[in-house]
């Protein structure tokens, strides 16, 4: 596996501006010569590329029409070939053509559909509007999503080729061939201004889609991220299993990151992170931090967690607990004296437990239980929502602490229990979720109708608003 498959930040941003619109010319000064229609592989403010199979001398002249799409006429520009390279595998020619004449006008709306198709031009545009994803979709506009809603970008449609080209741009050998066997990638991009990106691409109706999620380059603080305090003592334990839960765009990965990079500035430890894809980039501090990606560093997250231990790590985080391997492995590693923290995709703390428990057959389900209860040290749940200026959003957060009587019901299979004593549990600094967003409600910081959508026991809410 080539080490240049890696999308770190160290890999330079790609800068080209693929473009791929019709385009016909004939030489100039020759009335009589045939028009050619051709396609561009690349455009700038100064020119363009294309391919064909005449072959043109260097310094030829010649008229052209560019074809955007949705322009009614076609734009005027006389251009003159400055470059040459022969594709042999073809028995083409590429040219690189600069223009010799077009008008201001008709420069400005070349550039801005260009850049209104430009992958990184998209991503930096929505970064900068405060965007914490990006969706591109065939037939539909750039979207971003802001403070949980879905705003479109620009009135610029990405029809499906120009979608296919701006995606293949910034893909690997490797990932392109991925991609292809499996019609799924999940794939890590960095641009520059220190913006790095994870993305999903995927298929649907036949035409290419893909999500992206931005990763700030700063690693926010727990404080920071508005998190209980309990997460530090968490952080710090020396083994255990640590889990964060919560639905898709929570923020787990960045909790996670924050709980590394308090480890990583506090103790001399080894550490050793399994990824798909590599989201945040730690720079080693205090500790060692190995980063592996699923697909460049390893084959899958089973085998990493196979081979792990024999790396000496004291951490090791799991980006996530995908199936009963990775599942049962990373409990066995817990078991045997490491702090592994992972994610799950769950609504509470109960149910993460629950969500383990049954991956595994019913017939090992006592011995799950025991496990669990022996390696468990705490379950954070958290959620987003939108906060009283429409603006941004906060973190609502469900707190579990295996204490001994919490390790006693998972063992014995009482889980349903388990949310009774995470109510009255606040001297172990638990809590639930209601009573995280009571709290938020009561601070300010959200609006009664964010609370009431928000809460499972609605009635606890609807007392507290009829007695103030």
């Amino acid at each position: 596996m080539a080490l240049s498959d890696y999308n770190g930040p160290e890999r330079r941003e790609n800068k080209r501006q693929i473009s791929r619109f019709s385009l016909r010319y004939q030489v100039s000064g020759q009335p009589g010569s045939a028009v050619r229609t051709v396609t561009t592989t690349d455009v700038s403010s100064s020119g363009l590329g294309f391919e064909d199979s005449l072959a043109l001398p260097i310094d030829t002249k010649i008229d052209c029409e560019l074809v955007l799409p949705k322009l009614a006429e076609p734009l005027k520009i006389k251009g003159i070939i400055r470059r040459i390279t022969k594709v042999e595998s073809l028995n083409n020619y590429f040219y690189g053509m600069s223009f010799d004449m077009i008008s201001d006008n008709d420069r400005q709306v070349l550039m801005e559909y260009v850049q209104a198709v430009s992958i990184n031009n998209i991503l930096r545009t929505a970064v900068k509007s405060g965007a914490s994803d990006v969706h591109l979709v065939s037939n539909q506009p750039p979207i971003m999503r802001k403070t949980g809603e879905l705003i479109n970008m620009s009135d610029v449609i990405l029809c499906s080729d120009d979608l296919k080209e701006m995606v293949l741009s910034i893909l690997t050998p490797r990932q392109r061939k991925e991609f292809e066997d499996t019609l799924e990638l999940d794939f890590a991009y960095s641009i520059t201004d220190g913006m790095r990106f994870r993305g999903n691409l995927h298929s649907e109706k036949g035409n290419f889609g893909v999500a992206f999620r931005y990763i700030p380059a700063e690693i926010r603080s727990l404080e920071m991220l508005g998190m209980p305090a309990v997460m530090m003592e968490l952080a710090r334990k020396k083994s255990g299993l640590v889990l964060v839960t919560g639905p898709t765009g929570s923020g787990k990965t960045t909790t996670l990151a924050a709980m590394i990079d308090l480890i990583n500035r506090e103790k001399n430890k080894m550490i050793v992170s399994i990824e798909d894809p590599i989201e945040y980039v730690y720079a080693c501090k205090k500790s060692i931090i190995k980063q592996r990606e699923v697909g460049i560093d390893t084959l899958s997250f089973t085998l990493a967690l196979k081979h792990v231990l024999r790396q000496d790590p004291n951490v090791i985080l799991v980006g996530e607990m995908r199936d009963l391997d990775s599942i049962s492995m990373a409990i066995t590693a817990a078991e045997t004296g490491h702090l592994v923290l992972s994610t799950l995709h769950t609504s509470d703390t109960v149910e993460a437990i629950n969500r383990i428990i049954d991956v595994y057959p019913k017939e090992q389900q006592l011995q799950v239980r025991t496990m669990l209860a022996s390696c468990l040290e705490g379950i954070l749940t958290q959620i987003l929502l939108p906060d009283t200026t429409g603006e941004g959003r906060v973190v609502a957060t469900e707190v579990l602490i295996a204490t001994p009587a919490i390790k006693n019901l998972i063992r014995t299979g009482q889980l349903a229990q388990v949310y009774g004593y995470i109510e009255s549990g606040s001297t172990n600094n638990m809590h639930t979720l209601d009573d995280s967003i009571l709290a938020l409600l009561k601070n300010g910081k959200i609006t009664k109708d964010v609370a009431l959508s928000s809460m499972k026991n609605q009635m606890k809410i609807k007392n507290l608003i009829g007695a103030a």
